[in-house]
């Protein structure tokens, strides 16, 4: 994005929208719609990004009055306020336009500045606005955030009262945010938002505010509460809304509405048997529901005064099972995803540690809500695997935590699994109290190895049959225990479903139903062709029979199939298919028993063969078999990758190209475009009913839609290709340049039913094309049109203008010009030319032509004016500007211009005709007196048409900034640089600059100002000065930056720039010190480091108020940036020299040897003295070796080596060359900013002297 705001023009008028774009394409991006239905249109795609809407009443489709309409139906003149702009100035029209919402209304023909001041005004006013908006924003958050303090204070009360800890509260708004953000990703249609979690969060610290009105001896009571006084106890819910309706002043609606429901309904519960209402399942607010859980689970885990702490998997298992009332089913399954954060919380905020926060112990990583888990997936999964067994008591179960969740209760009979803290303590209880004695053993065994090995055999079911209690009939019945596992695709989790389903009963399966089974599966292959097996269901797929068809694929017999590969079928599975193969198994048996898998297969060759495995899952013996036909597909899956490759190839090519392709349909008239459309412009394109569409919605510029229609319609008259270049707008709002090149294709009649190509990017193309034409059609120095670009415009008005149309042609010339440039020089010269230029261009119209086509000569056409006058105040109103602008400049001198004016009615004329006229009038007007606006008469002495009918004569000023000596911004690099890098001093090559600078922009003073080691003041250290100026170095030494109340530096601007025209302007003591040094203009740039101050490179003019082009500035600018940057490195290179020869001299007069090294080479960098009295060879450049050692190769047991690795080192060298011991010190340092190693050396050789003596004694 480029920053800009969009503004929407929205006229039928070409015309007149060119003249608005004109206006405003610099400063806005430019939507554009020539019917009220476009505008319309754009205006419901680009929303809020339209900052505001110009807006004709008379349009085709839908006028202005009707836009205005359905905006303000659709709230968008909140956040695009409409400017109209209409030729009707009737009071009627106007007061019905801003009826309808209409901001302004600007008649026509309208005055530019007008209409960008109004502009300005109002995108400007809803930047305020939506400013004020934000701010109103964050004192509401504040407004909440004191809310927030005082509830707190509120629930305070509640918990010193209630005997409850301060942590209470700070958990219930934990465990409620947890719990909502779940809720929130898996079930959207609660429509939770983090704003809304965030105002529920808050809420639910008053969940229990009405306590407050619950007497001590109720809220306090140890024991269990009679009957009585639970009736008070419940009516604290009511209580706390009344309490709520009472808090007026701290009334949030939204935030009250939700602590309102949690206060009343946090009791309530999905099975109706809460209180104080009795609600029933999703008629409790989502906000009460979540809180309920939270405040349930925090009850149970914390010490109350009636009752002691339970763990938090108890505690888990409790709520899911239904012995805290019934909860949301949907709730619970997130409440499984967050338990391990809950149980942490419990940890880190437990009321004795308030304040505090304490590592929880890691969480298992099989507990629910494992990271990466998906609720929504997770149900999908148990649902699948329930519809095998339907209307059972079904069991959630997870293994490493113990943890288990009585999903699903059918029959009474197993009532006896929902008791219990842990899985463990609920299989034991129901085997004592409902299994046959004779199948209690075996129930057990399910806590004992059955189900470890239902994952060590990597199967996904097992099964076995007890006899359980029937109460009603008080008889033992035959019931099936199914296990399932949840969660294939995570091996680190044991979690499995427990079915439970009584049936009749039925032949022991170990006998008949065996035999049965086994005849049934061998009459079921050997029916079956191709290669076909029967296996069982577990990680191997273990392979129990198969026919030829399997041998004769493989060319393995079913020996060495059992023999090499332990009939294991995932061993003859090609390696990188593996894990691919058991994903499908697992993902296709989750949703049915048929499976059709795919995968490769290794011959005894070697060879890879492809087979579609088709199977049929069984169940036998209490485990799953699979019966399955391969299929080779080998041929068939090579033509696929073949054909893959080639797509893959056609997308690599796609994705290294910006080119879009397309496909039109014209017999459907649909368009087909490649992916990366919406990436080029941020929107999908328009695919249906192109030829309809595509005009109406107007993603293509209006002007440009016939070369669009154009198009269409040549591919549908059979054309073989066709080129066509239009602009697209982007989801910005700006237009982007596009080629389209179409190729028609045709059926077998012949006729054209496709058309085909390429939509190329050519906006920068296009752009750099535009900019190089608008360059050549100006003039190098002002900006206005050359005289070429002048003459072809009007030309072209000229030819195509009514009639009717009144147009004016005026020709301006500066009366004794030469004298500033021969006075003041052509660089003020080509600054007062720049800034007259600016002030013409203001005062006219975007549809007029204003050129420069002399030296001091302007030309301005103005087209369909509604009478001369208007000509006549614009020439006034020039001549005014000019001598308002040099007054101030050249006190001393009166300047002005003439001007000489000639009107046409249609355009039966040739331009050099028109402008002989006008030339003729200037001529009358130099000739009365100069100073002149003089009309053009027939009876005016016909002279030739000057500067267009090839005119050379002295009457005309010549450009003479094209003549004249020019300075260049790349000549005063080039020669500046040359000084800085040719200069061997640097004084001088910054007093050569300050010079070159100074005569090449005719300055009077250039110098340069530093600060003094405080930055309280500043000293001029450099200076140069023009003939006749006298020097100020030597008075400007210590001038404070602040005096009497006011910073100089303050004058400087972010980018460092402070530019005065004219010092006479400036107030206060500043006046006074640039007074004092004749200084009339100044320009002076700040010389600034990581934000400090320390001074300024100064440009001063003593002999006029100077005018200055952008270009002379970027130029003066350059050369402070320059100077800055050199002068600052020289002075940090000066102190850290003087840095240096102190650090120098306190070496040289240490008592030992010092030198430093460079690490990698060896080569001394420094010696200080009392070494090079030792050793008088040893000088920098030499290495350490060499001077010290007479050795051509560093020392074996060398200390800059072990400093090297440990960044210090200390050892005892001897030198045999010098006969010294010595200890030996080396550390790495930083040295004149670079690495470095500095030894310390130290005699030791007495030391070792006595050393050896001791020795020799002892021995003696």
């Amino acid at each position: 994005m480029n920053g800009k705001e969009t503004i929407l023009i929205a006229d039928d008028g070409e015309i007149n929208r060119a003249i608005l774009r004109n206006l405003f394409e610099d400063d806005y991006n430019l939507l554009e719609a020539e019917n009220g239905e476009q505008a319309l249109i754009l205006l419901r795609q680009y929303r809020e990004r339209i900052a505001a809407v110009l807006l004709d009443l008379v349009m085709p489709e839908k006028d202005g009055y009707e836009v205005l309409q359905e905006m303000g139906e659709d709230k968008r003149l909140y956040h695009a306020p409409v400017l109209v702009i209409t030729a009707d100035d009737s009071l009627g029209s106007r007061a019905r336009v801003f009826r309808l919402g209409a901001s302004d209304v600007i008649t026509k023909p309208f005055d530019p500045d007008e209409v960008k001041n109004r502009v300005k005004n109002i995108t400007e006013l809803g930047r305020y606005r939506r400013q004020l908006e934000t701010m109103v924003a964050e004192q509401s958050a504040r407004a909440r955030e004191a809310n927030a303090a005082i509830i707190d204070m509120l629930s305070s009360v509640i918990e010193y009262r209630s005997l409850e800890s301060g942590q209470h509260i700070r958990r219930i708004r934990m465990f409620t945010r947890i719990l909502l953000e779940d809720v929130a990703e898996n079930y959207q249609v609660y429509n939770l938002d983090a704003r809304k979690i965030q105002l529920i969060t808050d809420a639910s610290s008053l969940h229990d505010i009405g306590k407050i009105a619950i007497p001590d001896s109720i809220l306090n009571k140890p024991g269990r509460l009679t009957s009585d006084e639970f009736e008070i106890m419940k009516a604290h819910t009511l209580k706390g809304c009344e309490l709520l309706s009472d808090l007026d002043r701290l009334r949030d609606q939204e935030y009250f509405e939700y602590a309102y429901q949690i206060c009343r309904y946090h009791h309530e519960r999905w099975d109706g048997r809460g209180y104080p209402d009795g609600l029933k399942g999703d008629s409790i607010p989502i906000c009460a529901q979540v809180v309920a859980i939270a405040d349930c689970y925090d009850a149970l885990t914390t010490d109350r005064i009636y009752k002691k702490a339970i763990a938090p998997s108890q505690a888990f298992s409790m709520i899911l099972n239904g012995e805290c009332g019934k909860f949301s089913p949907r709730l619970l399954e997130c409440f499984k995803n967050v338990r391990d954060r809950f149980a942490r919380l419990s940890a880190e905020y437990a009321d004795h540690l308030p304040g505090k926060v304490k590592t929880a112990p890691r969480a298992p990583e099989s507990g629910y809500g494992g990271e990466g888990e998906n609720t929504l997936e997770q149900s999908q999964l148990k649902y699948f695997a329930l519809l095998r067994h339907l209307d059972a008591t079904v069991m959630e179960v997870d293994l490493d935590t113990e943890v288990f969740h009585l999903v699903y209760l059918t029959d009474p009979d197993f009532s006896a699994l929902r008791s219990g803290g842990s899985f463990e303590e609920a299989i034991r209880n129901f085997a004592r109290t409902a299994v046959h004695p004779e199948d209690r053993e075996r129930m057990l065994e399910l806590l004992d190895g059955y189900i470890d090995e239902l994952f060590d055999e990597g199967m996904t079911n097992r099964e076995r049959t007890y006899r359980v209690l029937e109460r009603e009939t008080d008889t033992y019945v035959v019931c099936r225990a199914s296990l399932l596992r949840i969660n294939l695709e995570n091996p680190r989790q044991h979690r499995v479903l427990l079915v439970w389903q009584k049936e009749n009963p039925r032949p022991h399966p170990k006998t008949d139903g065996a035999q049965s089974g086994k005849a049934r599966g061998r009459l079921v292959v050997d029916q079956l062709l191709g290669g076909v097996q029967k296996r069982r269901c577990d990680r191997y797929f273990t392979i129990l029979e198969v026919n030829r068809g399997l041998v004769n694929l493989l060319h393995y017999s079913e020996q060495e199939i059992s023999a090499r590969f332990h009939n294991r079928l995932m061993e003859l599975v090609y390696q990188p298919d593996r894990e691919k193969l058991a994903r499908q198994f697992r993902e296709q048996r989750s949703a049915g028993r048929v499976l059709e898998l795919e995968y490769r297969l290794v011959d005894r060759d070697g060879r890879i063969v492809w087979v579609s495995d088709h199977c049929v899952v069984e169940e036998e013996g209490g485990a799953e078999v699979a019966y399955c036909a391969l299929l080779d597909i080998t041929r068939s899956r090579r033509a696929e990758e073949e054909l893959r490759l080639s797509l893959e190839r056609h997308s690599i090519i796609m994705a290294q190209t910006n080119d879009i392709i397309f496909e039109w349909d014209m017999i459907r008239d649909q368009l087909y475009l490649s992916a990366n459309w919406e990436a080029q412009f941020g929107y999908p394109p328009i695919t249906m009913d192109i030829r309809n569409e595509v005009p109406r919605v107007s993603h293509i510029h209006p002007d440009d839609m016939p070369a669009f229609v154009a198009l269409m319609d040549a591919m549908t008259a059979g054309v073989p290709y066709k080129e066509a270049e239009f602009r697209i707008v982007d989801a910005v709002g700006v237009y982007r340049w596009r080629l389209v090149r179409a190729t028609a294709q045709f059926d077998i009649d012949h006729k054209p039913f496709k058309a085909v190509g390429v939509i190329v990017d050519i906006d920068s193309q296009k752009t750099e094309r535009a900019y190089l034409e608008d360059r050549a059609a100006r003039d190098g120095l002002t900006g206005l049109y050359n005289k070429g670009s002048a003459q072809n415009r009007v030309e072209a008005y000229l030819a195509s203008c009514d009639p009717e149309d009144l147009s004016a042609l005026m020709v301006l010339d500066v009366d004794d010009f030469k004298q500033i440039n021969d006075r003041y020089g052509h660089m003020f010269g080509d600054a007062v030319l720049v800034e007259l230029s600016a002030k013409i261009a203001k005062l006219f119209r975007g549809q007029d032509t204003v050129a420069r086509i002399g030296g001091d000569e302007f030309l301005i056409f103005m087209p369909n004016i509604h009478k001369e006058d208007e000509a006549r105040q614009r020439a006034k109103e020039m001549t005014d500007a000019l001598r308002d602008m040099l007054r101030d400049s050249m006190k001393n001198t009166e300047f002005s211009c003439s001007v000489g004016l000639a009107f046409v009615r249609g355009g039966d004329i040739r331009f050099e005709d028109l402008f002989g006229r006008a030339d003729r009038a200037l001529y009358r007007a130099k000739a009365e007196g100069k100073n002149q606006r003089v009309d053009y008469r027939s009876e005016m002495q016909a002279r030739p048409a000057g500067l267009f009918a090839g005119e050379t004569a002295g009457r005309r000023t010549r450009i003479d900034s094209d003549h004249a000596q020019q300075w260049s911004l790349s000549s005063l690099i080039s020669r500046t640089f040359d000084i800085l890098y040719g200069a061997e001093d640097f004084s001088d090559a910054v007093q050569s600059i300050l010079a070159l600078t100074g005569e090449m922009f005719e300055i009077s003073r250039t110098y340069i100002f530093e600060s003094s080691k405080d930055g309280q003041r500043s000293n001029n250290t450099f200076e140069w000065c023009a003939e006749g100026i006298e020097p100020q170095i030597h008075r400007l030494q210590q001038v404070p930056y602040v005096d009497e109340g006011h910073d100089y530096r303050d004058n400087f601007e972010r980018d460092g720039l402070f530019y005065c025209q004219n010092t006479q302007r400036i107030q206060g003591w500043e006046r006074g010190l640039l007074e004092s040094q004749s200084v009339q203009s100044t320009l002076q740039y700040a010389i600034r480091e990581n934000g400090v101050f320390y001074g300024m490179v100064g440009f001063d003019d003593c002999r006029i108020q100077r005018l200055w082009t952008r270009e002379q500035v970027d130029a003066l600018m350059f050369v402070g940036k320059l100077l800055s940057v050199f002068l600052l490195k020289h002075r940090a290179q000066e102190a850290l020299n003087e840095s240096l020869i102190n650090l120098h001299s306190v070496l040289d007069q240490q008592e030992a040897w010092l030198y430093v090294l460079d690490p990698d080479t060896y080569t001394l960098r420094y010696v200080n003295m009392r070494t090079r009295d030792l050793v008088p060879d040893a000088e920098p450049g030499k290495t350490c070796y060499e001077a010290f050692y007479k050795r051509e190769s560093p020392c074996e047991n060398c200390v800059l080596k072990k400093a090297r690795a440990n960044g210090q080192s200390t050892m005892e060298l001897y030198n045999h060359i010098l006969g010294l011991w010595v200890l030996a010190d080396a550390s790495i340092v930083q040295w004149n900013r670079q690495e470095a190693c500095l030894v310390c050396c130290r005699d030791i050789s007495p030391y070792k002297e006595k050393l050896a003596m001791a020795q020799n004694d002892g021995r003696k």
